[in-house]
């Protein structure tokens, strides 16, 4: 993913310092659901819907602070109750229940929830936003390289599991780097996967943590977090970023 390159401009620039798809099933008319459940007491869910057959819903794991951050956008409307499945902007929002949106869409009875999976096909990094570092007299230089990376399209087949392997293998392959170092990725929950690694470099240690979180079945979002040192103090870093199913 995009801080792989990161990672080893950072370790070049520290060693160069002087000494000092398958989309979700339609459901038609006449499958009514369930009434929907808060299984994540977030008060929000996403949504997938198509013209005349309503919309699947699952519960969004997240509430409306962390989406705001995630989205990078101010704030969520305090009357905002799902999100959609599209480009994920404030546009993306709605105050409307998922039983009416559903109805909106063609559907009847209660929006049919479905588990929170993500769909497999073609997804893509977005910008980093959020940026902050803290790495003494390379800061502004490195601030500049997190904010211009160029994006990477990978393909994920996710077996139906979000899974911080999965992603990690596909954009390895995507956008190959022998720098990299690979992250141990602990799948905490069916939505949200932490993973972890230490790179040795001339100047010492720099840990990594990534964590990913699905928004949506075609929406993740990404956070890391970098920390080292050198000689000239702390060398730290972190970013947001959502990746973003763009096709199959």
């Amino acid at each position: 993913m995009l801080h792989r390159k990161i990672c080893a401009f950072l370790i070049i620039v520290l060693g160069a310092l002087p000494a000092h798809s398958q989309s979700i099933g339609v459901f038609t008319p006449g499958d009514e659901g369930r009434p929907f459940e808060d299984v994540y007491a977030s008060g929000l869910y996403s949504a997938n819907c198509v013209e005349g057959a309503g919309c699947t819903c699952a519960a969004l794991p997240i509430d409306g602070a962390e989406l705001a951050v995630v989205m990078g956008i101010a704030a969520v409307p305090t009357d905002t109750a799902g999100v959609w499945d599209s480009p994920a902007s404030d546009l993306s929002l709605t105050n409307e229940t998922a039983d009416a949106l559903h109805a909106r869409f063609g559907g009847t009875g209660y929006c049919p929830q479905t588990a929170l999976e993500p769909v497999d096909g073609q997804w893509q990094d977005g910008q980093p936003f959020d940026i902050t570092v803290q790495c003494g007299p390379m800061g502004e230089m490195f601030r500049q390289v997190l904010a211009n990376q160029t994006l990477v399209t990978a393909r994920l087949d996710w077996n139906g599991v979000f899974s911080g392997d999965t992603i990690q293998m596909a954009f390895m392959a995507a956008d190959p780097d022998p720098e990299y170092t690979p992250h141990d990725f602990n799948d905490v929950t069916p939505v949200e996967t932490i993973g972890t690694a230490t790179a040795q470099t001339e100047m010492g240690a720099m840990t990594s943590t990534g964590r990913m979180r699905l928004l949506t079945p075609r929406l993740f979002s990404v956070t890391w977090d970098v920390s080292g040192s050198t000689e000239f103090g702390p060398c730290n870093w972190s970013t947001n970023q959502l990746v973003t199913w763009v096709g199959e």
